[in-house]
């Protein structure tokens, strides 16, 4: 049975409400962009951890590239699909009632564009090489987390050692370098998309960050228990209040995952309960619905509460945002997980 390391789930689910909040209007530390970051290093760790420990003894012949992705893509998309579908259902009925009220060729070519529009994110490709205005827009980083973990696997799987020891870490520095010289993040740099670039990196150090963990020297580094940990616990810190310094977060995450890892460190002793068993999954849940319940109380209620002459300060809209968000997650989590273990209980008794 695999163990789950709650403390990265606690995090991932921090993360979670932190770009949740940037797009409802509040920027929170460490801020949007290395929130996103830290994610894909997160990523990238258990990207390495599945490929050591089940391709790369025959270099991925058994369980490649392809089944990485398709297990990877197979795990998330009923979630991901329910929340599209809300969301498109959402602003459908909008455009339906608008053209109801004011019928117009215009507005029927426009709905139908909206189907149309929908393809490459069904298909999870909207991070694919242009940029595509996507409905459920913060979903970008699913699709690049997915395309991006193609390559990262398939070049493992191709050849793990120079791939660890030249292709990755040249990516790092070549990528972040491009990154931190200001270019703009949605636009191509050449046959790349930026987006595309902003996860691969990420994800490289996140492998080599789970790489070290199979070394002596990860022995020798949790011998030091007191270093080890306080290390860990100044890296949590840092991410929070000085991450976006000279991204300092791409050293001090790594150091904070290695501290999680360690089911005997101080962090793992106080977030590892089972108590935050299901963060993992709800931090999925909130990511995933978060535009549509930022875009329902910006546009739907917050409005209809001023039209009544009742104000609202930042604080306290922030807490109906976070409220609703919260109960919205919870009952799609509830509902999508419903299904699937409905469907696991046919297939096994067929």
């Amino acid at each position: 049975m695999k163990q789950r390391i709650y403390s990265i789930d606690v995090l991932k689910l921090i993360l979670a409400y932190i770009i949740a909040f940037f797009h409802f209007g509040t920027t929170i530390a460490p801020g949007p962009t290395v929130a996103v970051q830290v994610f894909f290093i997160i990523s990238g760790f258990f990207l390495g951890k599945k490929f050591y420990a089940r391709s790369f003894a025959d270099g991925g012949k058994a369980y490649g590239a392809w089944d990485y992705t398709l297990d990877h893509v197979t795990s998330i998309y009923p979630h991901y699909l329910f929340s599209l579908a809300a969301f498109f259902l959402y602003t459908l009925a909008r455009s339906l009632l608008h053209l109801a009220m004011s019928p117009g060729w215009d507005k029927v070519s426009a709905i139908a564009l909206d189907f149309y529009n929908q393809i490459p994110d069904l298909l999870l490709l909207q991070s694919a090489y242009r940029f595509h205005e996507s409905l459920n827009y913060p979903l970008w980083q699913l699709s690049a987390l997915v395309i991006a973990g193609f390559f990262v696997y398939g070049l493992l799987c191709r050849n793990e050692r120079v791939s660890r020891t030249l292709l990755f870490p040249a990516a790092i520095l070549m990528i972040q370098s491009l990154l931190y010289s200001g270019v703009d993040l949605w636009e191509n740099y050449g046959f790349f998309y930026l987006p595309l670039l902003r996860a691969f990196s990420p994800l490289c150090i996140g492998v080599l960050t789970f790489y070290f963990t199979t070394t002596p020297y990860y022995a020798r580094l949790k011998a030091k228990k007191v270093v080890f940990n306080l290390a860990a616990i100044l890296s949590a810190v840092t991410i929070f209040v000085y991450a976006d310094l000279a991204n300092i977060f791409l050293i001090t995450t790594p150091i904070l995952i290695l501290g999680c890892y360690d089911g005997a460190s101080w962090l793992s002793v106080l977030l590892n309960r089972r108590v935050f068993r299901n963060f993992g999954k709800f931090s999925y849940a909130v990511y995933l619905n978060h535009a549509l319940v930022a875009r329902f109380v910006q546009a739907r209620l917050m409005p209809g509460v001023q039209a009544r002459g009742i104000g609202l300060t930042q604080w306290q809209s922030n807490g109906i945002f976070f409220v609703l968000l919260t109960v919205y997650s919870v009952l799609t989590l509830f509902l999508v997980e419903t299904w699937k273990n409905k469907r696991r209980s046919k297939a096994a008794v067929q």
